[in-house]
């Protein structure tokens, strides 16, 4: 840690002392606070009122930010500089989305890339393009987990709003398999598989569930390729195989990748014009993060307060409480881009982190979630941050039950109750929130929203000064998991770690 962040991290330290134990009702003494601590980019407002945090601190944590160059670290992201350091990539997901970088041949490459979608999109839609038997589509079948699934998913089940049904395989639990498949019918249903290495074992397994659920349900061994479409950064997998072949850019992580072709279903189920909202509202989120001061600026004083409630106020589980009714996925997105971006202990220097990174992201549609885990929320033992997310268009009296239930959670939380009669009714509060509150849970916000969010796991990862774009403890499990399996198919086939072959030869049956 260089000096000069050493001393801004020791003051933070010493201030956090304080409001570690401050009572709540001490933070919003005079209301006319609220208005430094709401920030609203066009149809999107962050409120972070309810954070253990002052004037002071807020200062001290920009001056952290600069210290540690992070406005400079992420305009270089933008610019295309690699910032993948572990895998010597760019990571320039923005690009995809019309946010144009200093690379002039990558740029007309992402035109080119969405041009081309757009075209194949479109054959779709109108019902130019037709099935193996001539019929029109009226189903889309997409194979992929992971970075290739979660956010399509988020987005066709906030968005959808063309004739076509858009179905997700991601786990090959062949029970799970049946039951999506059941629903399909060959002669109408449009394949997708959606893969980044194209050698997801999930995704190859489902593949060939449905390579030979068509072979069985047609008679035809070739007819699937009328209705295949394969997506993936490795064109040499692809290359033989039949369908419409799609190619993301490796500068294209997966958990970043519904802006690029992985994005099809996406398109597919929102039509083109919707589609081109949510780019163009990532887009804006873009423009405010690359021009907004840091004191402005919603993705930096996003990430600056997870920094603070992590490493200060000793937050370790952070909870994404979704009250918009459309955004039941969110949470499970979120988790990803997350953990899997910031879930690192070695620096980008290769040294041991020294104090905590990205807290347990977890949460859940409301109002659901208040009766079954808010009980923990409000009464437990544990420490922890939260966002709170709410749309302020109301268009009944019920949406407006569940806008008046976020706002009472997110108040409760924080200020808690006092009961000094029935102490069982006690709630002590203080958990730092965020509340998140949309115009309209539409195209463009929900661009923004996904946009912002990205944006404050970068710059998490600019100064926790690790790699929020690789992924390698998952990788390892990969290998090890082949192995194992290889065991269970093989009698006398042995786990080169000696204990864990003793493990899977003492715990796990073998297949007969």
């Amino acid at each position: 840690m260089a000096p000069d962040v050493a001393r801004i991290w020791r003051r933070l330290e010493v201030l956090a002392s304080d409001h570690r134990t401050r009572k709540p009702s001490s933070y919003l003494a005079n209301p006319d606070q609220l208005d430094d601590r709401i920030l609203s980019v066009e149809g999107l407002t962050l409120d972070w009122s309810l954070q253990r945090v002052d004037d002071e601190v807020v200062k001290t944590l920009v001056e952290l930010g600069d210290a540690m160059s992070l406005p400079s670290r992420l305009r270089n992201q933008f610019a295309g500089d690699i910032v993948n350091t572990s895998e010597q990539r760019s990571a320039l997901h923005t690009a995809m989305r019309g946010t144009p970088t200093t690379q002039e041949s990558f740029d007309q490459e992402a035109r080119n890339s969405r041009d081309e979608l757009i075209r194949f999109a479109t054959s779709v839609l109108d019902g130019h393009m037709r099935s193996y038997s001539q019929a029109a589509f009226t189903d889309v079948l997409h194979i992929g987990i992971g970075g290739s699934h979660l956010g399509q998913k988020l987005l066709c089940d906030a968005l959808a709003s063309t004739r076509l049904n858009v179905h997700f395989l991601s786990s090959s639990q062949p029970v799970l398999v049946h039951d999506t498949l059941k629903a399909l019918h060959p002669a109408t249903t449009l394949v997708i598989v959606a893969s980044k290495s194209f050698t997801t074992p999930e995704t190859q397994q489902n593949f060939q569930f449905v390579k030979n659920w068509f072979a069985e349900q047609t008679g035809q061994r070739d007819g699937l390729a009328r209705n295949l479409v394969l997506i993936s950064s490795n064109a040499a997998r692809m290359k033989h195989l039949p369908g419409q072949h799609f190619a993301v850019p490796q500068e294209i992580g997966g958990r970043f990748s519904v802006w690029s072709a992985m994005g099809l279903p996406v398109l597919l189920a929102l039509g083109v014009q919707r589609f081109e909202q949510l780019l163009a509202g990532a887009s804006h989120i873009d423009q405010h993060v690359l021009t907004a001061p840091s004191s402005e600026n919603a993705a930096v004083m996003f990430a600056l307060l997870a920094l603070w409630n992590v490493n200060f106020i000793g937050t370790t589980t952070h909870i994404v409480l979704s009250y918009a009714p459309t955004l039941r996925w969110l949470p499970a997105y979120l988790q990803q881009l997350e953990m899997e971006s910031l879930g690192k202990s070695v620096t980008i220097d290769g040294e041991v982190v020294e104090h905590d990174t990205v807290s347990a992201v977890w949460g859940g549609e409301e109002t659901d979630g208040q009766h079954a885990w808010h009980q923990w929320l409000h009464q437990g033992t544990h420490t922890y941050s939260s966002d709170f997310i709410a749309n302020l268009a109301c268009q009944s009296d019920e949406e407006s039950w569940i806008l008046a239930n976020s706002l009472a959670q997110h108040h409760v939380s924080f200020f808690g109750h006092e009961d000094t009669e029935s102490p069982e009714k006690h709630i002590r509060g203080g958990h730092p929130s965020t509340l998140i509150l949309l115009d309209r849970a539409d195209a463009r916000t929900l661009g923004m929203l996904l946009a912002l969010y990205e944006h404050k796991v970068a710059s998490l990862g600019y100064l926790w000064n690790i790699n929020p774009f690789d992924q390698w403890g998952v990788e390892r499990g990969k290998v090890i998991a082949e192995e194992i399996n290889r065991a269970l198919t093989d009698a006398n086939h042995t786990v080169t770690d000696a204990l864990l072959d003793a493990r899977v030869r003492k715990i796990l049956p073998r297949q007969k």
